[in-house]
Formats: C-alpha cells, sequence, structure tokens
C-alpha cells in the first residue's frame, strides 16, 4: 500500500515557544531523541518542525496576550513565510486547513532551506517589520578566521557583549566558508543558545563542470566571483531590534583582510593552525564519519553534532 503524504502540520504552544527556543535542553533530556547518536537540542527540534511545515497552527491563543501572540507570529512567518498560519484554542482548527490540502510537494522539502533561499535570490518581499522582529542576510566573498568567528558565534549565542547585547538573534542559518576548509561548505545553524558549524557538501568549484547537474552553471551565475567560485559567506539572520551594521561588522571582523586574501590556500592553514582552530575536532570526526558509514554502506541519519551552547 502507497499513502500520499498531503500536508505537512506543525502544531505550535504559542505560549512557551519562545521560552523553548531558548531553552537549554537536548533532545535526550526529554527521551526525544531518534536515537543514541541523536545530540539535537530542543531549540534545533522547534525550528526544523516550523521551516519544514505547509500549516503551523499556533496552538493557546488564549494563553497569550495581543503582544506576546504578534511576536510569535511575527517571527514564525520570518521562519517560514510560505506556510499557513492558523490561530487555535485546544488545537481546533477546521479539518478543511489541514486535511485535502495539496500543498505537500516532495521538491520542496528536498530544498527545505526556503527562507535561506528566497533571501538568495531575493524572491521574497520583506514584510513591514512590526513588533521588533527582523531579518537580514550577510554575504561576503572571504573566508572566516575560525577562532574569530567561534568568538563572534559565543558572543551571539550569550547575548552579553556589543552589538548582541542589544541585537537579539533568536535564529540563524547558512553556509560559511572556513579559510582552513577549502574544499566543503559549513553548515552553520544557530536557535535559541545553542549553534553548531558541521562540514557539508563540497563547493561546486571543487566539482568538475562535467558532473554539473543541467542548467547549473546559469542558475548559480550570480554567485560566481572568481578565483574562488560559488565559496562564500551566506547567513541568513532572524531576530529583535536587530543592529544590521553593527552585526555585519561584527562578522566582517572575522574574514581574512586583503592583505591576507593574496597570501594563498597554504598560509591560510599555517595562520588557522597557529591562532588554533575550535571547530577543527569536530570536522574531522564528522569527515571520518561519513567516510567510515560510506566505506560500511550504513546509512546514519544524523551524524556528528557537537553543539556550543551557553
Amino acid at each position: 500500500d502507497i499513502a500520499e503524504i498531503d500536508t505537512l502540520v506543525t502544531v505550535v504552544d504559542g505560549s512557551r515557544f519562545l521560552s523553548e527556543l531558548e531553552s537549554l535542553h537536548s533532545l535526550r533530556e526529554r527521551d526525544w531523541h531518534v536515537d543514541p547518536a541523536d545530540e539535537r537540542t530542543i531549540s534545533h527540534l522547534l525550528c526544523d518542525q516550523v521551516e519544514f511545515a505547509n500549516v503551523i497552527v499556533l496552538n493557546k491563543c488564549d494563553l497569550m496576550n495581543d503582544a506576546e501572540k504578534d511576536d510569535v507570529k511575527q517571527l514564525i512567518q520570518h521562519m517560514n513565510p510560505s506556510a499557513k498560519l492558523v490561530e487555535s484554542v485546544y488545537s481546533k482548527v477546521p479539518l478543511s486547513m489541514v486535511l485535502g490540502t495539496g500543498l505537500f510537494s516532495m521538491n520542496e522539502a528536498e530544498k527545505h532551506q526556503r527562507w535561506l533561499k528566497e533571501e538568495r535570490i531575493g524572491e521574497h518581499n520583506p514584510e513591514t517589520v512590526e513588533y521588533g522582529i527582523d531579518s537580514f542576510s550577510y554575504r561576503a566573498h572571504k573566508p572566516f578566521f575560525p577562532h574569530m568567528l567561534h568568538n563572534a558565534l559565543d558572543a551571539m549565542i550569550n547575548k552579553t557583549s556589543p552589538p548582541f547585547d542589544k541585537s537579539i538573534v533568536l535564529r540563524a542559518k547558512g553556509f560559511v566558508w572556513l579559510a582552513n576548509f577549502p574544499q566543503l561548505q559549513g553548515d552553520f545553524s544557530l536557535a535559541g543558545h545553542h549553534f553548531s558549524l558541521l562540514p557539508g557538501n563540497p563547493w561546486w568549484a571543487e566539482i568538475d563542470k562535467e558532473h554539473w547537474p543541467p542548467n547549473l552553471e546559469e542558475a548559480i551565475a550570480p554567485l560566481w566571483k572568481e578565483p574562488y567560485g560559488d565559496r562564500q559567506q551566506e547567513i541568513v539572520i532572524i531576530g529583535q531590534q536587530l543592529d544590521k551594521e553593527s552585526i555585519k561588522s561584527a562578522l566582517d571582523s572575522c574574514l581574512l583582510t586583503d592583505d591576507e586574501m593574496t597570501k594563498g590556500q597554504d598560509v591560510w592553514n599555517e595562520m588557522c593552525a597557529d591562532a588554533g582552530d575550535p571547530f577543527r575536532e569536530d570536522w574531522d570526526a564528522a569527515i571520518d564519519q561519513v567516510l567510515n558509514n560510506d566505506e560500511s554502506g550504513h546509512d546514519h541519519q544524523h551524524g556528528h553534532q557537537q553543539e556550543h551552547h551557553q
């Protein structure tokens, strides 16, 4: 028998959404983990569920005042602008809102990072900023020093030093280029008080064009910049009272300078080794696990994920 997926529905406890987003708990601590290797946090699970959904039911609206409800709605709409958002009490919603909608698309589900894609190619028109919730996309065509980026991300989740004492980052996600890992994208995710940065797919610049999918060269032409190809920083940031220029300056300070860019990859590797790379152990372990899984033919869904938290 074949069951057709019609709609992905996420029910959000509106009265606890913001506090759970700030939670320090792991799924394992609440016995919600999928398997022993599942090291995800509550905040990352919440974000994944909201970002995947076609319909989001904002439940327990009776336990929130208008201002609290509007804060949660604005954040959810920034995280997943294409989902239908339905308010409810006791999860009571018209069945027509969640059944027989035909909203699920496997192609869209496989892309997943919808709000990052919208920011990248300019499909989404930002709504009027209300209730202090806003978002923007950070881009740069230079690599990060790992130790400097780690310090900036620590400041971002600890929310104690400028600009992150007043600019509150609630969610961030994207692709990162580390100076000592030119082959692989860094898969970056931040939710509340947690962030992770793990090796992702190879940059297209690392793959011979004869192995590229059809029409890819035209599609990524706006992202391509010689001599580094598609390597770049691309991070979407969502938060409250965001001082965008100050956040951009904080991240820019982690990039190689123009003079350092001329030194070349071997010198970059030496500089990163001398300064210390806080991500190195996690990246090596993740890459080793993928190689070992490939050799054994084992497909491990979650892989190695080291969370950094306050």
